[in-house]
């Protein structure tokens, strides 16, 4: 029997991540995480500064980027596309919300 351990982190909006917790939370390597950062599916508070600082929220598209390139043993230009489709479509789905209550 396999037993997954996750950790839970309670975060608001105005709460940042360095460089290293991502990768101790994401099981992604710093390179993989700046190239996503790169590509534009992972939000980074300056992506120029030399201190990497992200969002709470990057944790999580950094766990499904994590998920995505081990399950599907894609490289990381398709996890970022994947990425970039469930951001856009998580997005949809806010705005279906908004226009129609009952939506999904």
């Amino acid at each position: 029997m396999r037993i997954d351990l996750t950790e839970v982190t309670w975060a608001d909006e105005g709460t940042e991540c360095t460089l290293g917790e991502l990768v101790e939370r994401s099981r992604l390597s710093p390179a993989e995480i700046v190239e996503l950062v790169d590509y534009g599916v992972l939000p980074a508070v300056d992506p120029h500064s030399p201190q990497r600082h992200f969002p709470a929220r990057a944790v999580a598209a950094a766990r499904m980027a994590a998920r995505l390139r081990d399950d599907f043993e894609i490289d990381l230009r398709g996890v970022a596309l994947a990425l970039a489709l469930l951001q856009r479509i998580e997005e949809l789905e806010g705005r279906l919300r908004l226009v129609s209550p009952h939506a999904p």
